[in-house]
């Protein structure tokens, strides 16, 4: 049962740190982000925001996937 919390409980970040790269703008995104700043230097904006929601469509992917893995082996 512990296991299934944790689980969901990770799950859940993923796909909140997902969201955040999809909502965020640009300037907040490559704040903290040293490839992010070395990427945005030398591609432009476009590239860069095209590279974050990538990232964040990923994330929220990756999320969904680990919860619906951890409401399966829960049941056996």
């Amino acid at each position: 049962m512990i296991q299934v919390i944790v689980g969901l409980i990770c799950a859940m970040l993923i796909m909140i740190n997902g969201f955040a790269a999809l909502r965020r703008p640009l300037q907040a995104l490559v704040e903290r982000d040293p490839i992010g700043k070395r990427i945005l230097e030398r591609r432009g904006e476009v590239v860069t925001l095209r590279v974050y929601r990538i990232y964040g469509v990923a994330m929220v992917v990756l999320g969904m996937v680990i919860a619906y893995l951890v409401l399966n082996l829960s049941r056996n």
